[in-house]
């Protein structure tokens, strides 16, 4: 059970602008906008290099990992609820996207009172549709692996609070339920939205690089993880406890 305390009338009062109120709006429109960004971006591959080290990495890969940040704040501060609402109001968005995109592809050809216009030329329809087209098939990708590993990122940070109470630490809950579910998400979302496209030498680096990458989002997101947390609550901004 959430031992949470309820929010009080005063924190309800739709009339004051609060620092939690802020703070719960601030992180779900992160998480939002970041989980756009992700399912749009991801169709671009760069190559990081770290030292001897080259891997490859979907451009949406550092915007996805924001989102991690905000979960885990709306979970330490609200509760398992608020955060699972989060997430499934996400999984939903990713869906809207999908088919907004398939909209915006194919209207023309399924509706005939719809029309290309002004001067758009039927060559930036075969671009238009290049482009986003394998951004659906990463949108998909991302709806699967994001519905499991952001699941899996609540239910772990909740447990390890569940397990750890009046121990401080929330970094480590932070971090471990960040990096485990950050791994289940690499793993699904780059075989669901490569396979047959890239070689298995590309996906493995892809999927190398995509967990180096996050890992490294993780642990530094964790400063502001406290940060957010301690403006929601009306703490020190260097109060390091809980």
């Amino acid at each position: 059970m959430d031992e949470r305390p309820t929010e009080s009338l005063e924190d309800m009062n739709p009339a004051r602008v609060t620092r939690r109120a802020f703070v719960l709006f601030f992180c779900t429109g992160l998480f939002m906008v970041s989980l756009v960004l992700a399912a749009i971006t991801a169709v671009k591959i760069q190559a990081f290099h770290l030292g001897p080290l080259t891997v490859l990495v979907p451009a949406g890969t550092l915007a996805f990992g924001l989102t991690y940040l905000a979960t885990d704040v709306i979970s330490e501060v609200w509760g398992r609820g608020y955060a699972l609402c989060v997430v499934i109001t996400g999984v939903l968005m990713r869906f809207v996207i999908l088919l907004l995109l398939l909209y915006a592809m194919h209207a023309e050809a399924v509706f005939p009172f719809i029309t290309t216009g002004g001067t758009w030329s039927d060559a930036q329809q075969a671009a238009f549709v290049e482009v986003f087209s394998s951004g659906n098939r990463t949108n998909f990708a991302g709806l699967v692996a994001f519905g499991i590993s952001a699941l899996a990122d609540v239910m772990i940070f909740h447990h390890l609070r569940e397990k750890d109470a009046g121990r401080n630490r929330l970094w480590l809950r932070n971090n471990v339920s960040t990096m485990v579910s950050q791994i289940f998400n690499s793993t699904i979302f780059i075989s669901v939205a490569f396979a047959g496209n890239q070689t298995w030498a590309v996906i493995g680096s892809l999927v190398l690089g995509q967990v180096i990458v996050k890992l490294l989002v993780a642990a530094i997101d964790t400063p502001l993880v406290y940060l957010l947390r301690n403006i929601a609550e009306g703490r020190k901004l260097t109060d390091l406890t809980g």
